[in-house]
């Protein structure tokens, strides 16, 4: 089984983006998981409408952060998975790709942790996301998981993992082009705290 989850916030439209290029796999995902952060009812069904595949939406009642996003997918979406931003656009061999893996965690070339699989022995070896180092929101968690994984590279590896060229498009930061100049500030200022909470909890210096 494959299942794609995806949180959104703004952008209901690439999200249709999304499913639509699902439409085009040459192996369908059981199932695709949606949390609503941006929780626009109307949208995101004009969005759901596009899934070519039975689908779930969750819509909190407070936005969660990205690892508190990540979290609840992996709590509530059984194996195998696959985690992906908004901005992602699936190409017809993407999943089968991923899915042929043997690893316990599988980035999309180019893609890092915007488009990945992660299994539940990743889990049991790695643990779960820090959902304190980026509180509601979402960076340098990626980087806390890195750590875990081999010290961003400065030891073995703790849990299976590869990069596999499966044909997918990144679009990039498509949710910050539409936000506001005081949006940004606020992004600024949270990213500085995520990489407050990051370094002192590993000990590194900016």
């Amino acid at each position: 089984m494959i299942h794609v989850c995806v949180p959104v916030l703004k952008r209901y439209d690439l999200l249709r983006d999304l499913l639509v290029s699902l439409r085009g796999s040459t192996i369908q995902p059981d199932a695709v998981y949606v949390i609503d952060n941006g929780q626009d009812a109307r949208r995101l069904k004009m969005a759901m409408d596009a899934s070519p595949v039975p689908f779930l939406t969750y819509a909190p009642d407070v936005p969660m952060g990205v690892a508190e996003s990540w979290n609840w997918f992996i709590n509530n979406v059984p194996d195998d998975r696959i985690l992906s931003n908004d901005d992602i656009v699936f190409g017809p061999r993407s999943l089968a790709l991923m899915a042929a893996s043997k690893a316990d965690l599988v980035w999309a070339k180019g893609c890092g942790f915007s488009c990945f699989m992660i299994r539940d022995t990743c889990i049991e070896k790695l643990g779960y996301f820090d959902e304190s180092i980026s509180p509601g929101y979402g960076y340098y968690e990626d980087c806390d998981y890195l750590q875990r994984l081999d010290g961003k590279g400065t030891r073995e590896r703790s849990a299976d993992a590869e990069e596999v060229d499966a044909g997918i498009v990144h679009l990039k930061s498509q949710t910050l082009v539409q936000s506001t100049p005081e949006e940004m500030l606020e992004h600024h200022r949270k990213f500085c705290v995520a990489q407050h909470n990051y370094a002192k909890k590993w000990g590194v210096q900016f």
